[in-house]
């Protein structure tokens, strides 16, 4: 009777071990590729993927990438349809429910002014109240930024940016990084220069779909690494190199 109820006993203890071990997944076991939505994408939003695909590398798991205009990428991700949302300002969990926030973000924006005008063109607030703005559709900081002014709507940094080349908008308002890098690629020789300082600095933050909260911790230890040891900063020259490389390649 005893050995029977011994049996009995070590059976249940195996079940109760194998369940565990079901429920606690390792990271990296997972077989496909986690889709992150992106806000559609110009050659900086390529970089900061990069660095995303590199981080997710870093943990064990591949992605992908998904583009939308706009705040549809945040709607997408909140709704189920991406495993997260690439990049984006904090505190927007409260307004998308399923998303969560990552401790630290993995890249920090600084926003500026592009313009092919001189000096003499920015002579007081009647300049800025006349001029046409040129910002990109759906990005919540810039509509901030251009409040009360006279923003004009583009759908991506490529038309922007073109559209600031031709002379249809007197300023554009980009990121350093984002700006910078479409100047660098597509109109270096057009006399598109910064102007003043930064207007604003803003960390972003990458968003996880609530169904991949096994997956938080090790995002955000890898990502408060990298921050400490000055990896992040690297990864972001090596996908500028990455980038500039496949431009080259393809021309």
């Amino acid at each position: 009777m005893w050995q029977s109820i011994r049996v009995l006993f070590l059976r249940i203890t195996a079940i109760c071990l194998l369940g565990v071990i079901l429920q606690a997944e390792p990271v990296g076991a997972a077989g496909d590729k986690l889709v992150i939505s992106r806000f559609k994408n110009a050659d900086g939003d390529k970089v900061v993927s990069y660095v995303l695909e590199r981080i997710y590398n870093k943990i064990g798991y591949e992605i992908t990438f998904a583009d939308y205009p706009g705040k549809k990428s945040l709607v997408k991700a909140n709704a189920g349809e991406a495993d997260g949302e690439s990049m984006r300002r904090a505190g927007l969990a409260s307004v998308y429910p399923n998303l969560i926030q990552l401790s630290h973000p993995h890249v920090d924006i600084n926003f500026r002014i592009y313009t092919k005008h001189g000096d003499d063109f920015f002579s007081g607030f009647e300049s800025w109240k006349n001029s046409r703005i040129g910002i990109v559709r759906g990005v919540i900081a810039l509509e901030e930024i251009t409040k009360g002014l006279n923003p004009v709507l583009h759908n991506t940094v490529r038309e922007l940016f073109d559209e600031l080349n031709q002379g249809n908008i007197d300023v554009a308002i980009a990121t350093d990084l984002i700006g910078g890098l479409e100047v660098f690629m597509n109109h270096p020789d057009e006399n598109i220069r910064t102007w003043g300082g930064i207007l604003k600095t803003i960390p972003l933050y990458h968003y996880v779909h609530k169904r991949n909260a096994s997956l938080v911790p090790a995002l955000n230890k890898e990502i408060e690494r990298l921050r400490k040891n000055g990896e992040l900063q690297k990864l972001y020259v090596e996908g500028f190199d990455v980038l500039r490389a496949a431009e080259k390649k393809s021309e």
